[in-house]
């Protein structure tokens, strides 16, 4: 007899890289770390040196979930939580569960040997041009339902909230903060340094004032976020996957302002909500103005269901 779809919800364990970031700290309970040793630290040199060698006991540095699995009904592996043979020892543990690998990135060159993960018919992807180049299954993105926050009246002036890493992308957002604050929104956007011991790009002085240090916990930059009633979402050359926030946009009831191209493929697909960017260039300021002068549109429960943490377990039972 197969579990149900409430057992899948209610009984799955997830393997994050970092359970302390995002919303996964909602998930309290069951989403777990890959390690149990900090890293960086003197076991973790000799696990990694084990692992690169092939040698076994590798897993007595893995982390607490080992013990929750032995009850699971399914465990899933994001891409950057995974290590080799994790899938196995979860079925040496218990035989009847379902494990499953989800790429919550694109597929690169720091995690495409997980492609050779072992059940190649229990690989996912957030991203579906991947899941067409490299047959994976395709998966959404998801957000926590809790977090669903109406759109209050506007009364005050048009903000705009960005945080995130360069990549390659700050002289577009910074002509594009230029040109957004002249069509009479207020911009707070926020560019991640490179952690120290990376190569630090030599960033002209007018990039100055949108580099911070450190990254914003999820709930400082949700705090930040109330404030605010447009998210910009500018993605990475090849990227067809929808970001968090694009999300964000339709669970926090926010104008998005995204570079995504394929969005328009999707079913929440809204042009009172959603300004797809020019691919070359800028917008000009009265279509920024127009799009603005637009009332946001509330999103309909069946879209914030079908994005939800929940519909999302339950894929991974039913694809």
């Amino acid at each position: 007899m197969q579990p149900s779809d409430t057992t899948y919800t209610d009984n799955t364990i997830l393997i994050f890289e970092k359970p302390e970031n995002y919303f996964f700290p909602h998930y309290r309970g069951s989403v777990f770390a890959p390690f149990g040793v900090p890293q960086p630290s003197l076991r973790y040199l000799v696990y990694k040196i084990l692992y690169l060698l092939h040698l076994p006991c590798c897993s007595m540095f893995w982390g607490s979930w080992r013990h929750h699995v032995k009850t699971a009904e399914q465990v899933v592996i994001f891409d950057y939580g995974y290590q080799r043979g994790m899938e196995r020892c979860i079925h040496r543990l218990n035989p009847h569960c379902r494990v499953s690998l989800f790429f919550w990135n694109k597929v690169n060159r720091y995690n495409r040997s997980h492609l050779r993960f072992s059940d190649a018919g229990a690989i996912y992807s957030t991203d579906p041009e991947d899941c067409k180049r490299y047959g994976l299954k395709y998966n959404h993105i998801f957000y926590p339902r809790d977090y669903y926050t109406p759109c209050p009246p506007r009364t005050g002036p048009d903000r705009l909230f960005f945080l995130g890493a360069d990549k390659g992308r700050i002289p577009y957002i910074s002509s594009l903060k230029q040109l957004l604050e002249k069509s009479g929104i207020s911009c707070d956007i926020r560019i991640l340094q490179p952690a120290a011991g990376h190569s630090c790009p030599d960033y002209p002085e007018s990039f100055r004032d949108i580099l911070i240090p450190r990254r914003l916990s999820y709930d400082e930059y949700l705090a930040q976020l109330k404030d605010c009633n447009i998210l910009l979402d500018i993605n990475q050359e090849g990227q067809s996957a929808l970001t968090m926030r694009v999300m964000e946009s339709i669970y926090l009831s926010k104008k998005l302002l995204t570079s995504n191209r394929h969005i328009v493929e999707y079913d929440f697909y809204d042009p009172r909500n959603i300004f797809i960017l020019p691919e070359e260039g800028l917008p000009s300021v009265r279509e920024i103005q127009d799009f603005l002068k637009i009332p946001f549109h509330p999103y309909p429960d069946s879209i914030l269901d079908s994005y939800s943490y929940e519909h999302w377990i339950k894929q991974f039972a039913s694809l």
